[in-house]
């Protein structure tokens, strides 16, 4: 594999800028180096790469001055070959048992066989059990002089903050499109392949970052004899940035089939929604200012992301953000995996209730821009397969619905908001024959603006927004609504910034639940009202 063979041996392999390496060299070329290291960042970003290349920094017998081992040595070449026996990796998700540490525990004492140095690359280290974590700490903390630990993982929020206190923490960022084109450059020069640089840049834009990933979809191309845009059909998974896109437009067809094209593909689905919330993430920290140090991505994907960042806004993120993750939690335990997922991006592009996306709902639905025909256009394909007369009539009929609409969405998109207030009695009357308790959440909210098919109602209380909003209540206004105005309209509410006026002695008060039950029944009265003077049974 080109990824293995390609593998840097040395810390001037390792391409720059990378700031975790550097502060390496200068550890080594000092003499100063932890005990205990925690390398972190995403898969193929050179974790495991480069805790090798520390490994044989610490044994070199010919170090270079710049804290570069010199690789010929024989410690160097044992390492390279793998059969070094002073340098232990260890799967930590094959061993990750209480068991597997007290072992480790137990090697830990022996002196190295063969170089100055015992180095430990655990690799995944987060998968150990709690109890294992608990066994490894003291020995991480206090290991003997000759012994050096080096942790890799891809998950740090499950790494215990015990043991993070105990290491050098490093952090690896995703490799940017130029060394990516870089280093795949290097691999066809050296393998004498004939690949063009634009399918470079292709390979570099679908590996997101991962050098691996990068080295392998090379190694697929030149092998397989075939296009790269073959190979790059599955690496669609990784266009996020068009994913979200699809999203905040609200293209749910483009959006659901997106998702079953990459199932078909055997693409995992849990992985896949991980990275495509690393990106939106990334969107909410372009959007709030937040350093890109923290953005998990590469260069040209964060210029992706500020751009963006400019159309969509917070409560759209926050709102898909949480949508999303509760979707990827039970893709693992469906039936159909594809499932949560497509619920998730149901509610992201229409909302729980089937009408509005978790966007501004007063934002406009943009038209379908999909390469598939949408449900309209097959029925309207299916028009020319009727019989000529029947054609024309279904014709005449759409033009009249057509013009119908366009009249009532001038109506309403065009109506004052004084003439809305003139019916307002009259429609807080209709509305209290259907259903007192809607009348009078609108009696406590004032009408203060009219935007587009929504009537604006200013509350106190999230209480009584929540309550108007909630889909059975906003029905039956928008019911009323029609009934009055002779055209749709909805309602939208904002709560009030400022405070309720005091009450009067004797005034009701603030509309509650209490307020708007039924007045309390007189028993007494009750009972004097059905007393019909019926004659008493008297025993014999």
């Amino acid at each position: 594999m080109f990824y293995t063979k390609y593998r840097p041996q040395k810390f001037s392999e390792i391409l720059k800028p990378n700031e975790a390496v550097d502060a390496l060299v200068s550890q080594i070329k000092s003499n100063k180096t932890a005990h205990a290291y925690l390398f972190v960042g995403s898969r193929g970003t050179g974790k495991t790469t480069t805790a090798r290349v520390l490994a044989k920094a610490l044994n070199c017998t010919d170090l270079a001055k710049n804290g570069d081992p010199c690789d010929k040595c024989k410690n160097c070449i044992a390492i390279r070959e793998g059969s070094f026996m002073d340098l232990i990796e260890i799967d930590a998700a094959s061993n990750r048992g209480i068991d597997d540490i007290r072992d480790l525990r137990e090697k830990v004492r022996l002196a190295p066989s063969m170089g100055s140095k015992k180095v430990y690359i655990i690799d995944e280290v987060h998968m150990l059990s709690t109890d294992a974590f608990n066994a490894f700490l003291k020995t991480l903390e206090e290991p003997p002089a000759n012994v050096i630990f080096i942790l890799c993982t891809t998950e740090l929020h499950k790494v215990p903050e015990t043991v993070k206190s105990r290491c050098q923490v490093y952090k690896f960022k995703r490799a940017s499109q130029t060394q990516l084109i870089q280093k795949l450059k290097f691999i066809v020069q050296e393998e004498k392949l004939e690949v063009s640089d634009e399918d470079l840049k292709k390979m570099a834009s679908a590996s997101m970052g991962g050098y691996r990933d990068a080295e392998t979809l090379l190694q697929q191309v030149v092998e397989g004899g075939v296009s790269v845009d073959v190979f790059l059909s599955a690496g669609a998974k990784y266009r996020y940035v068009d994913f979200v896109q699809i999203l905040f437009e609200r293209r749910a067809g483009d959006a659901l089939q997106f998702i079953n094209k990459m199932y078909d593909e055997g693409i995992d689905l849990y992985v896949w929604t991980g990275e495509l919330l690393n990106y939106i993430r990334g969107i909410l920290f372009v959007k709030s200012g937040a350093d890109d140090y923290f953005i998990e991505f590469g260069i040209e994907t964060v210029e992706d992301a500020k751009n963006q960042a400019v159309s969509i806004t917070f409560d759209w993120l926050v709102s898909a953000l949480e949508t999303i993750l509760a979707g990827q939690k039970e893709i693992r335990s469906s039936f159909i995996p594809q499932l949560p997922l497509e619920i998730a991006v149901a509610k992201v592009c229409f909302g729980r209730d089937g009408e509005n996306g978790i966007g501004n709902i007063s934002d406009p639905i943009p038209s379908n821009s999909s390469k598939y025909p949408s449900s309209s256009d097959k029925r309207l394909a299916g028009v020319s397969k009727k019989e000529p007369e029947k054609v024309k009539q279904s014709q005449v009929a759409d033009d009249d619905a057509t013009v119908s609409l366009s009249q009532e969405e001038v109506k309403s998109a065009d109506v004052p908001i004084s003439d809305i207030q003139n019916r307002w009695s009259e429609l807080l009357t209709k509305a209290a024959k259907i259903n007192s308790s809607i009348s009078a959440l609108l009696r406590s909210s004032k009408l203060t603006n009219v935007e587009g098919k929504f009537l604006i109602l200013e509350v106190f209380y999230s209480f009584h927004k929540e309550r108007i909003e909630c889909t059975r209540n906003r029905k039956v206004i928008e019911s009323v609504l029609k009934e009055v105005l002779g055209f749709d309209m909805s309602v939208k509410c904002v709560i009030s910034k400022e405070k309720p006026p005091k009450l009067n002695q004797g005034e009701v008060g603030i509309l509650t639940d209490i307020n708007i039950a039924p007045a309390t029944i007189d028993t007494k009265s009750v009972l004097e009202m059905l007393d019909g003077g019926l004659p008493l049974i008297q025993n014999a």
